[in-house]
């Protein structure tokens, strides 16, 4: 029953203190310090820019579709690098690593503000060559994620930005 009680406390006591906005260092995120970014990338399909714009409306920052006066986050044409990591019983490989790679830089009114910076994440998939279609949406859900990564890395080194 002691134990019980001690118990109920501590939950009693942590609630309390995340109530009245207590929070460990570093678990907070910082505000962004940009209302406004335009996002420009090379022609055509670009799904990142999709996953960033996304995150960055999240975050409370407005995007909108041609630069003007704006910040605007030039992002270079994806670089994509994938090679064998291991190698399955017939001698083809079985898994491999995925690199992707972007170079950004912050403008503002056409001048370089920040950047070019090269941004790169990695990931890894498992190619079933039984199963084709299986192992193609294993490497779009792993790109996917690679993405979602990079957006989450550019908001972060964003947010560092001081005009």
């Amino acid at each position: 029953m002691r134990l019980f009680r001690a118990g109920v406390v501590l939950v009693l006591c942590a609630s309390l203190l995340n109530g009245c906005g207590f929070t460990l260092r570093g678990t907070e995120q910082a505000a962004m310090p940009i209302d406004e970014l335009a996002i420009s990338y090379p022609g055509g399909r670009y799904p990142l820019a999709e996953v960033l714009r996304d995150a960055l409306i999240a975050n409370g920052v407005t995007v909108p579709a041609v630069p003007g006066d704006a910040l605007e986050l030039r992002l270079s044409p994806e670089r994509l690098e994938r090679r064998a990591l291991t190698l399955n019983n017939r001698g083809g490989a079985g898994q491999y690593a995925l690199t992707l790679q972007i170079d950004a830089s912050v403008f503002l009114s056409g001048q370089l503000l920040d950047g070019p910076e090269t941004v790169e994440v990695t990931g890894s998939f498992y190619e079933d060559t039984a199963n084709i279609s299986g192992s193609n949406n294993g490497v779009e859900q792993t790109l996917n994620d690679m993405r979602q990564d990079m957006a989450d890395f550019i908001i972060r080194r964003l947010r560092e930005i001081t005009l």
